[in-house]
């Protein structure tokens, strides 16, 4: 019964891998609209083994959506309790979308993984702006 005890204790959840994220809630597209220059952060807690406090890293791909159709995609690698400005290519079809003086809102999907083979996705939007001028 002890013995039962001490290893569930020692077990890591499923839950404890919560995943890599967008942080902030706009960002920003590159001249002629080329990339979404998107912050993505790997959080506090993530192990790439069991052994505390080796090096680790959150890993996996984002996906950006406007009105259901996909803008931008590309993988990412950030390390833990980093965060990283990512180059995400846009779509030549979507070009158009940011150019300089709109903001469209554009959701997201971050689907990330970390060195133990648990599985992560998060959701959300932000609203992308365009720093040159027309």
């Amino acid at each position: 019964m002890l013995a039962a005890l001490a290893s569930a204790a020692l077990a890591v959840p499923a839950s404890a891998f919560s995943g890599a994220y967008v942080r902030g809630s706009s960002v920003s597209a590159t001249y002629a609209a080329k990339h979404l220059l998107v912050r993505i952060a790997c959080p506090p807690g993530t192990r790439s083994t069991p052994r505390e406090g080796d090096f680790s890293f959150c890993t996996g791909s984002a996906r950006f959506f406007h009105r259901g159709r996909l803008v931008a995609s590309g993988p990412f690698s950030v390390r833990t309790y980093d965060s990283h400005i990512e180059k995400m290519l846009v779509r030549p079809s979507a070009k158009p979308l940011f150019r300089p003086g709109r903001r469209p809102t554009v959701s997201y999907v971050v689907r990330s993984h970390d060195g133990q083979g648990q599985w992560a996705t998060n959701r959300g939007t932000f609203t992308v702006y365009n720093p040159f001028k027309r």
